[in-house]
């Protein structure tokens, strides 16, 4: 459980897979008081793709709203939803549409990273944070992963235990800065996010309108990146419907991952 009540999938590897979308994805976690487009709120489960779809710029126009984006468009009406083209085999069957509930999601943003904790992040996103006349709020099915899913994944280690790497900026997790605390490795190291690539979060760097993105880094931080001249890695996360259930008995791993259905 986080500072917030939402129950979170932590540590190196959990057994958190299921089978959708006849693939392998991740539970982050159940998200409490998620408000539905008519302004009711529950608690959803969360899903982010296990692997990533490929390398695509945040914004081709390189404007840092969501609700505009070219990334936006893709996953909610482009190829990747309607499964067309280059996704022909990788974009959303139709099951799976019908599993996802449509969510308002929050697009505050933060003007620095280098002093911003997993509780810190969680309040920005949730905040009104961004440059004048972007949207603070869009809602849609698919979206992407908050920087505060990735720090809250954090398990710590025998080194550096969770709650130090909680109270640590997580741009100081940094494996390659000059002067780093190499104690903070189990930050990262022990995160099931964590991938040796960039990946693109939905958090803007609210400083600017035109550029930057926050992502993960692979050393381990959250950095801000351009969102056009940069093609980075995206892992589509979404929020189920409350009918949708575990069909079988399983563990959970990626051997045995929990099948779900509606």
């Amino acid at each position: 459980e986080d500072d917030y009540g939402n129950l979170r999938y932590i540590g190196k590897d959990p057994n958190n897979y299921v089978q959708f979308n006849n693939e392998l994805w991740r539970i982050i976690g159940v998200m409490k008081d998620i408000e539905n487009p008519d302004g009711t709120k529950e608690d959803k489960v969360k899903l982010i793709r296990s692997e990533s779809i490929g390398n695509y710029a945040w914004n081709s126009s390189n404007i840092n709203d969501w609700s505009t984006s070219s990334l936006k468009t893709l996953l909610n009406e482009g190829d990747y939803y309607n499964r067309t083209n280059s996704f022909e085999n990788t974009g959303l069957i139709n099951e799976a549409k019908e599993m996802i509930s449509e969510s308002v999601w929050n697009l505050g943003g933060s003007i620095t990273c280098e002093d911003v904790t997993a509780k810190m992040f969680y309040e920005r996103e949730r905040g009104e944070e961004v440059y004048s006349g972007h949207a603070t709020k869009w809602t849609g099915k698919v979206a992407l992963m908050y920087p505060s899913d990735y720090g809250y994944a954090t398990g710590g280690g025998s080194t550096t235990n969770r709650d130090t790497c909680l109270n640590t900026s997580i741009f100081n997790w940094n494996r390659t800065w000059q002067g780093r605390d190499e104690n903070l490795v189990d930050c990262y190291s022990n995160n099931w996010f964590f991938n040796v690539y960039d990946q693109w979060t939905i958090t803007p760097y609210s400083y600017y309108d035109n550029m930057n993105m926050f992502n993960i880094y692979p050393g381990g931080s959250i950095v801000y990146n351009n969102s056009n001249q940069s093609y980075v890695l995206v892992h589509p996360v979404v929020y189920l419907e409350s009918s949708v259930i575990i069909e079988n008995e399983s563990d959970g791993t990626s051997d045995r991952p929990f099948v779900l259905k509606l």
